[in-house]
């Protein structure tokens, strides 16, 4: 027989479709799971945090405003990004810094930088920082809380947020607006003067003065058998930059400035100096000083002397200012008032019944350790539209509410937009 006829007597079996759609679906679900794998964390039922703030030109910037979006990566204005994502849409790269901005409609580039909710863009190249160019850096640290507001002891979003924001520039690490971040970590998203490392030196470390943010002015005073520093100690912030200027009132001698550096010893190159190491009486010199660990560390005078002048720096964690208290408007006037309860998982009640055309309250309680709203579905049946009535976020063991009116009977849903498989019920209007 020859191989034409071989080949063109050859008849596939019957079950050969269904093999060949099975094998096709074995494939397809097999790419499915290979790229579901490659997507990364967050995933589909995750609930993420990581505290974040945003600097413009040395200012920290107020919490982005609380926003919501499709993909379940969102802010309740707590200074917290929440990644807990819907769909595929929000996995993974989904939830990268730069992605967070965009659903907030505001814009993060690597040089570009527009706050969800502000009208203002800072460009590198375009807009400097008081005279001086601008860069943007995106960057990561770890807070050392895990899980973030799993409502475990030291979990909470301000704990992190304070941990967050006392660890200097030097303990974080340069990721880029395309960094996913992870349960737990800092994210400090920077547009400002491009980062100058110092320069080490054998007995010295020279920090350039750009990078301070604040001055301290000191001198040395008093009778030339008998000088002495005023102020004789200084207050700074972990990772503060300073620049101190020191300036020699002393009638007679040579005076100057060194600090011991991180490791209380002098004469190492961790060390701070002022430029001139010795000045002549009515001259004046500075250094820039940067500890980025609280504790108390020496200065001296750094002319020769048997027994030196001395002086302290007391280095304090960085503090968070106490918000400006907001007056309480007085509550609006409904006809129906329900206490509604949040437990980790349901409304209490799930069912409530209100009358048409009258004006309600629904009285919010957060007994749960995570964030919770509640979203009544409009008229339209379709949820995040315009005719829907939504209370703001309530935070773990807080209060909120929803006021409103439903003029048409029915039966309207309402759930929680951040645990809508588990937060849920229903509102009979009669």
């Amino acid at each position: 027989m020859s191989l034409r006829q071989r080949v063109t007597g050859f008849h596939f079996p019957a079950w050969s479709p269904v093999a060949f759609i099975i094998v096709l679906v074995l494939v397809i679900l097999g790419v499915i799971v290979y790229l579901r794998g490659a997507t990364g964390d967050p995933r589909i039922g995750d609930h993420n945090h990581a505290a974040y703030v945003v600097i413009i030109c040395g200012e920290k910037q107020p919490p982005i405003r609380v926003f919501e979006d499709s993909q379940g990566i969102h802010t309740h204005g707590d200074g917290i990004i929440h990644m807990h994502p819907f769909n595929t849409a929000g996995e993974g790269p989904g939830a990268a810094v730069r992605r967070f901005f965009e659903y907030g409609a505001g814009q993060l580039t690597q040089d570009l930088v527009k706050v969800p909710g502000s009208k203002d863009t800072f460009k590198a190249g375009q807009n400097d920082c008081n005279g001086q160019p601008a860069e943007v850096r995106v960057l990561r640290a770890d807070s050392g809380i895990h899980p973030l507001g799993g409502g475990q002891v030291g979990s909470s979003f301000s704990d992190a947020i304070s941990e967050c924001n006392a660890m200097p520039e030097s303990k974080y690490q340069v990721v880029g607006e395309r960094y996913i971040p992870k349960d737990g970590d800092c994210i400090r998203i920077i547009f400002g003067p491009p980062k100058v490392e110092p320069v080490i030196q054998p007995d010295r470390t020279v920090i350039d003065q750009s990078q301070a943010t604040r001055t301290i002015e000191m001198e040395v005073t008093g009778d030339p058998a008998a000088p002495a520093f005023s102020p004789a100690s200084i207050d700074v912030s972990a990772g503060e930059t300073v620049k101190v200027v020191l300036k020699n009132n002393v009638a007679t001698g040579f005076h100057g400035l060194r600090f011991a550096g991180p490791d209380a010893t002098y004469g190492n190159s961790d060390d701070f100096v002022t430029e001139s190491p010795t000045l002549d009486p009515g001259q004046s010199s500075f250094t820039i000083i940067r500890y980025d660990n609280t504790g108390q560390y020496e200065f001296r005078d750094e002319a020769a002397s048997d027994t030196p002048i001395t002086g302290k720096v007391v280095v304090a964690a960085a503090t968070e200012a106490s918000p400006t208290p907001q007056p309480t408007a007085s509550p609006e006037t409904v006809d129906v008032e329900i206490d509604v309860g949040i437990s980790a998982d349901a409304f209490t009640p799930s069912e409530i019944t209100l009358p048409a055309g009258k004006k309600f309250r629904l009285k919010l309680t957060n007994g749960d350790a995570f964030i919770h709203n509640l979203r009544i579905v409009g008229p339209d049946g379709q949820w995040r539209t315009a005719d829907d009535l939504v209370s703001g976020d309530v935070p773990g063991g807080g209060t909120g509410e929803v006021v409103g009116q439903i003029n048409t009977p029915g039966i309207y849903n309402f759930r929680c937009d951040y645990h809508q498989t588990v937060h849920f019920g229903t509102i009979k209007v009669e």
